[in-house]
């Protein structure tokens, strides 16, 4: 099978079995939440149950009262009417109900618990409440709806008061009932409620636009019926559904609900019927609440089948793979034998060649090392005269000085001649001097970096050469340090760097009216830079693109590796050689070193 096929067949399974998750996944969900739906809403209504059970036989208790019983009897005083509505007070305050209040037989209120507020009862009549006309019969009443006055709603308990001899009937007594128990227990659910009458209004629901709504469409004449006892005040009861019968909904069904014909919101629904009440209480949740389940679940069962085919054409893949990698292997193992003659011949010419390099590189710093000491030597050969001068100076006078002493010695003069001596000796340590510096210089020896002071090069530089630059009339200026630059080289190696850039600088103005050479130094934390300036003719911008070229001269005479060496030098100690025109004339060199830092220390 060939890759695409098996991907194409993989893909399909995949998405037959996808749509299968999300189906058995959607009514999983869906069967989940009813059931949660149907505990939350019998929980909610064994609590209605019970707080209804609770009042629906106090009326009766409170009835035979017997100040009730004088006031409906025209038997008590007129003052007394405010003591019996403080009474009523009391009771609504006890019993935790929204009003308590008394009716006579025509219907009208005699007193009240609200009998203090600007809603008060007191003086209205209620003869059109069914709660009244049920116990004005002789019987309990019980009965839902918005208050006329107050427009709060509650559930009404009613009970007959009856006279002494309990024959005939005086009035009726009534406690309202505020059922926000409801709001309470259901704040802490995610699923919305309806709660019903038997025609189907919604007096209660955790959304306040469906609130006097009807669940379905109630038939004309009912819906006029209603709205002519003023049960729910004077609302148009729009159906939030297409049914025309509750018994239509059933259990456990999606229906579409809303205000708006066209934007109702499919709702998954559950049912249950409060018999003490005659009332239903459903609980609903929009569908829409199951498609972050079934995306969640389709996606987890992409993602594992994903993996599984990847795995298995991994699998299958990597068995192809090795059948190829046989086949491979064996052709593989010929062309290595043969190559391996051939590699084994071109590593014997490779060790060869790297011998060959090695001793190269052997020759290479021999040769430089060499030339180094060549330059040093072709230096002292043109400080010959310098030196010479130097020595002959001295050597004559001490023949002076010895002569004299001969004459002083014949005279007995002893003490001229120990004078005469004395001088001698210096003359002779002048000497031993000069021949030690130059000893110094010629010395070959092995590079050896550290930290050093540039000073004392600087001044045994100006030393070596002070014969010439004397002779010529030239003035030379060194840095005024009182402190050392230290900078990390070899002294040796620095030392005739500078030689080789004072001797430069010598012959650059020996040509020159008032021949001048100065140093100056400038240094920051990473490195010290020292520059050789001088007041010659200089040099132009062919000259200085050449100027550290090997065998490059300006001179007549001279091998043009001065300067050349020097650059090695000095980049071999992690320096710098520049060479730059001096605005004002002549031409300026520049050395760059590294200074000392903890580590090099």
């Amino acid at each position: 099978m060939k890759k695409s096929q098996f991907v194409l067949s993989a893909t399909l399974l995949g998405t037959v079995l996808s749509v299968i998750v999300g189906i058995v996944t959607f009514n999983e969900t869906k069967f989940q939440l009813i059931a949660q739906m149907r505990e939350d809403v019998r929980q909610l209504e064994d609590k209605l149950s019970a707080e209804l059970a609770r009042y629906s036989e106090l009326p009766a208790v409170l009835a035979t009262d017997p100040r009730l019983v004088a006031l409906l009897a025209d038997s008590a005083p007129k003052q007394e009417v405010v003591e019996i509505n403080r009474l009523l007070v009391r009771w609504a305050s006890r019993l935790e109900a929204d009003t308590v209040y008394l009716l006579n037989r025509q219907g009208t209120t005699m007193a009240a618990s609200n009998w203090q507020s600007q809603a008060s009862f007191v003086g209205q009549n209620y003869a059109y409440r069914p709660y009244y006309q049920q116990a004005i019969k002789g019987g309990k009443g019980a009965y839902y709806a918005l208050g006329s006055r107050s427009g709060k709603r509650g559930y009404y308990f009613s009970y007959p008061v009856r006279d002494s001899n309990q024959q005939g009937l005086l009035g009726v007594l009534v406690i309202k009932v505020d059922l926000s128990i409801i709001e309470q227990v259901w704040k802490y659910q995610t699923f919305d409620y309806l709660l019903t009458d038997p025609q189907g209004v919604i007096f209660y629901s955790s959304n306040p636009d469906w609130v006097y709504q009807t669940l379905t469409t109630l038939p004309t004449p009912q819906k006029q019926s209603i709205q002519r006892s003023r049960r729910y005040g004077d609302t148009p009861l729009i159906p939030l559904s297409q049914f025309q019968h509750p018994r239509q909904l059933g259990d456990n069904a999606v229906i579409s609900l809303g205000l708006d014909a066209s934007a109702r919101q499919p709702m998954l629904m559950t049912t249950h019927t409060i018999s003490q009440a005659d009332w239903q209480l459903y609980g609903l949740t929009p569908s829409s609440t199951l498609y972050p389940y079934v995306f969640q679940a389709v996606i987890l069962f992409i993602t594992f089948y994903f993996l599984v085919t990847v795995i298995v054409l991994a699998w299958w893949q990597r068995l192809v793979a090795q059948r190829q990698l046989a086949r491979l292997n064996q052709n593989l193992e010929r062309k290595v034998a043969r190559r391996t003659q051939s590699l084994q011949a071109s590593n014997l010419q490779l060790r060869d060649t790297l011998h060959q390099y090695e001793r190269t590189q052997q020759v290479l710093k021999q040769t430089q090392s060499e030339l180094v000491q060549a330059a040093k030597m072709a230096t002292l050969g043109e400080m010959s005269a310098g030196i010479n001068h130097e020595i002959n100076q001295p050597l004559a006078a001490m023949r002076t000085y010895t002569e004299n002493s001969q004459r002083l010695l014949a005279k007995a003069r002893y003490q001229d001649v120990e004078a005469n001596l004395a001088k001698t000796l210096g003359l002779i340590q002048m000497i031993s001097d000069i021949v030690a510096r130059f000893k110094i210089f010629a010395k070959k020896s092995q590079t050896r970096t550290g930290t050093l002071d540039v000073v004392p090069l600087l001044h045994a530089a100006v030393s070596l050469t002070k014969s010439r630059w004397l002779r010529q009339g030239i003035t030379v200026q060194l840095p005024s340090h009182s402190s050392p630059l230290y900078v990390v080289a070899d002294a040796i190696l620095l030392e005739q760097v500078l030689v080789n850039l004072l001797t430069n600088a010598i012959d650059a103005v020996s040509s020159t009216p008032d021949p001048c050479i100065r140093f100056e130094t400038q240094h920051d934390a990473s490195r010290l830079e020292l520059r050789v300036i001088d007041n010659g003719k200089g040099m132009d911008s062919e000259t200085l693109a050449q100027v550290f070229t090997p065998f490059f001269t300006t001179k007549e005479t001279g091998l043009g590796l001065g300067l050349t060496i020097s650059k090695r030098i000095l980049e071999s100690l992690h320096g710098q050689l520049i060479a730059n025109t001096n605005p004002t004339g002549g031409t300026i060199i520049i050395i760059r070193l590294p200074v000392p830092t903890k580590e090099s220390e």
